[in-house]
């Protein structure tokens, strides 16, 4: 079996520096930045709250953004040593959020269609009779090996 690899939308680094920029445009919540960052990747990507909330915590400790807490959400926003921190690698991050945006518009019809086949499948899922769950995992296991064709090719 091969190893799983997750698809690379964020470089080691890069995803607190997304987070900033983020909140250098407006003060947000969580949720918000989840929003924003799935959009930002075509829905090629959703990042987990347990992957935002520890960075914004980090980012807080380490003083670049503040947050307050109003009617049980927080609002996060940056702070100016966080807008510092941000311009000095202002041209790094440019180049990778230029470079990943050009991945996934080279990617745009594969993104969609993946993402609207998962959202059929899972939408459906409960109302399927075992049946049909039958025969959509063999259309699924045929077309995966037809996939696999055309990569390994």
């Amino acid at each position: 079996m091969f190893p799983r690899r997750r698809f690379p939308i964020f470089r080691r680094g890069v995803f607190r520096y997304q987070i900033l920029q983020l909140l250098n445009e407006k003060p947000m919540h969580g949720y918000d930045i989840i929003k924003s960052l799935h959009e930002e990747s075509g829905g090629v990507y959703r990042p987990s709250a347990g992957a935002i909330y520890p960075t914004l915590q980090s980012l807080e400790e380490e003083g670049y953004v503040t947050s307050e807490e109003k009617e049980g959400k927080k609002t996060y926003t940056i702070t100016d040593s966080g807008k510092e921190y941000l311009k000095k690698a202002e041209e790094r991050i440019k180049t990778v959020v230029e470079n990943r945006k050009a991945f996934l518009t080279e990617r745009k019809e594969l993104n969609h269609e993946m993402h609207n086949l998962s959202s059929l499948i899972f939408t459906n899922y409960r109302d399927l009779k075992k049946e049909k769950a039958d025969a959509v995992a063999q259309v699924l296991k045929e077309t995966r090996r037809k996939i696999s064709d055309i990569i390994f090719e």
